[in-house]
């Protein structure tokens, strides 16, 4: 029923739709001034979650969705470095709780995925015997 690193993984991508939500809400939260920054929280904010969930299904074989793992994390990369430098390329600096949110949801978010990724690509496969 679970794949092997269920645990790990689970518990990466339960942190991810964690701050996927966190991030949705944070508008209300914080009470953003700016719009732009209340509308990017809100696209990201879906965005994590909602692949944060797509990764649950996946390991959890609901859903299968072939070599997902490791397009999540370079979707979560992304989204996570925008998220990051966001506040200063579409100028909503000016607005202090947007701008610590977006860069710390970012930096863990980017975080997060660039150690995964990096995992992935320098870890020897296991065999099996």
């Amino acid at each position: 029923m679970f794949k092997q690193t269920w645990k790990v993984e689970a518990f990466v991508d339960t942190i991810n739709l964690a701050l996927g939500v966190f991030l949705f809400l944070s508008p209300w939260i914080f009470g953003f001034t700016s719009e732009l920054a209340r509308h990017t929280s809100w696209m990201a904010g879906a965005t994590l979650a909602i692949v944060a969930a797509l990764a649950i299904g996946d390991l959890l074989e609901s859903i299968s969705i072939p070599d997902f793992f490791e397009n999540e994390e370079w979707i979560n990369l992304a989204v996570g470095l925008w998220l990051a430098v966001c506040p200063w390329i579409i100028g909503m600096q000016d607005d202090t709780a947007a701008t610590q949110v977006h860069l710390g949801v970012g930096l863990v978010v980017a975080t997060i995925a660039a150690v995964e990724l990096w995992l992935v690509h320098h870890t020897p496969p296991h065999e099996t015997a």
